[in-house]
Parts: structure tokens; sequence; C-alpha cells
């Protein structure tokens, strides 16, 4: 828990963090999902995870939505895999912090906190690009019913990548907050005693302008203070994954009466056709 300290300073931060996508991605579909949904919610039971679809249809509308949809969901599982990831290693970042030999286990953990959010960092336009073509074939589409479910398929994985590039953001800033060596020789307190006149004077002024507490440096007198948030409970960790497997799921549920489509058409379809 001692790692909350050093988040502290970044908290002002998090709160502000973007979560939607830029300016110019394509609408309706609302950037975040709604935030009334309750914290500890489970998808829908009926709702399968997401997944690819494997099966490839001849017909070039149900083509494209194939190939841009598995590109999206492809995308959005590895990420769902780098956050578990990410799970692991900021609970190991919370442990190792007050350990004796914390410095050298929290630039391990930092290390693999940095790898697997630039992974993500990388992987996010891929599927937004995708996303973007699924919404201007929903556009596209003639046919009410298609065109509801591809409109609510591309909403549902925007809203997911929406939040993947939300808590990619604020990852971004623990591991700014994990690099910041603000020692006492930084601080305003130290400066100004270093004007003072005669050595050891002291001076009494507090700038909320503390050093961020090392790795490993835990005393008596912090392990007695009160403890500090988490953290995921900063970040509202597990409140966003929940948030992104919901819109998965509805996603696919979307995505399955597409797919469904497709295979009526696919069986319509003489030999050989377009």
């Amino acid at each position: 828990m001692r790692f909350g300290l050093a988040l502290a300073s970044a908290a002002i931060i998090l709160a502000a963090a973007p979560g939607g996508a830029a300016a110019g991605d394509p609408t309706p579909a609302p950037t975040l999902a709604p935030v009334g949904l309750p914290p500890a919610a489970a998808p829908p039971e009926r709702a399968a995870p997401l997944k690819v679809i494997e099966r490839l249809y001849v017909t070039s509308y149900c083509s494209r939505f194939i190939r841009h949809f598995n590109v999206a969901a492809n995308v959005l599982i590895a990420n769902d895999q780098h956050l578990e990831h990410t799970s692991s290693d900021l609970d190991a970042l919370e442990a190792d912090y007050v350990k004796r030999d914390g410095a050298l286990l929290v630039y391990g953990d930092r290390n693999r906190l940095i790898e697997e959010v630039g992974a993500m960092m990388h992987s996010i336009p891929q599927g937004q690009v995708a996303v973007d073509d699924l919404l201007a074939q929903a556009h596209a589409t003639k046919d009410t019913a298609r065109r509801e479910a591809l409109q609510t398929t591309a909403s549902q994985l925007q809203r997911s990548i929406d939040r993947q590039r939300a808590v990619t953001f604020d990852l971004s800033n623990v591991i700014h907050v994990l690099m910041d060596k603000h020692t006492i020789a930084d601080t305003d307190e130290y400066h100004i005693a270093e004007t003072m006149p005669y050595p050891n004077m002291p001076v009494i002024v507090h700038t909320l302008d503390d050093p961020v507490p090392e790795p490993g440096s835990t005393d008596a007198a912090q392990a007695l203070a009160p403890q500090p948030a988490s953290a995921k409970m900063v970040l509202q960790f597990d409140r966003q994954r929940s948030l992104i497997a919901h819109a998965e799921s509805q996603a696919a549920i979307a995505a399955a009466s597409v797919e469904k489509s497709c295979v009526v058409e696919d069986r319509q379809l003489p030999p050989g056709g377009n």
C-alpha cells in the first residue's frame, strides 16, 4: 500500500485524463459507456465472450464485415490479456514497494508495466481503424435490421476501445510517477534552507512539495501512517475492466446477428455466386 504515496501527486492528473476518441472519429456512438453502470456489473449470462468469426463468406458485404470485425476483436482480446497482466503488475508494485530490496523489485515491475502499456498503445489505433470502417459500412447499409445490428456492434466495440485507451493513458501516468526521482534536494523547503545565512537554521515552510518515497525506504513512521489508496483504487482499474467486458459482450451479441444474416445469405447463393 505504500506505493499509493507515490501516486498521490498524480491523482489530479488521472482525474482529468481524457477517455474518448479523437475529434475526427466517426459518431454516432458515445465515446464512453454509461457511467451509471454498477461497478460490479458482470456481462449478461446470455452474452458470449468476444471472439473472432472464423467462417469466411462469399459476399463482399459479409467478407468486409468479418475482416474488420476480426481486426477489432483481436486487438480488444489481446489488450484484455495485457490488462490481466497489468493487474498482476500493479499488485506486485504494491507488495514490492515496501520490501527491503524494493528498488530492484519495483524496477522489474515497472519495466513489465511499460511493456504491457506500450503494446496496448501500439495496437489501439489499429483497432480504431477497423471500428471506423464498421461504422462507415453501417451508414452505407440499406437493410434496416443489418444496419442496426452493425451499428450496435461498432458502437459497443468503440466503447470498449475508448475504455482501453483511457486505462492505457492512466497507466502511462503511473509509469511517469514511478520514474519520478523527486528527492529532498528537489523540494522548495530545501532550496529555501540553502539561502539561510546560518547552517541548519530551521525552515518552517510547507508547500506540498514532499519528496517521493523511494522503494524500500519505508521507516517506522511510514509504517504507522494511515494507509493510502492503492493504485487500482485511484485508477478505478477493476471497474474499468468490468465496463470493457460489458461493452465487448454487447458487441458479440450484435455481431452474432450480422453473422447469422450472412449464413442465411450464403445458403441462398448459387454455387460460385458472389
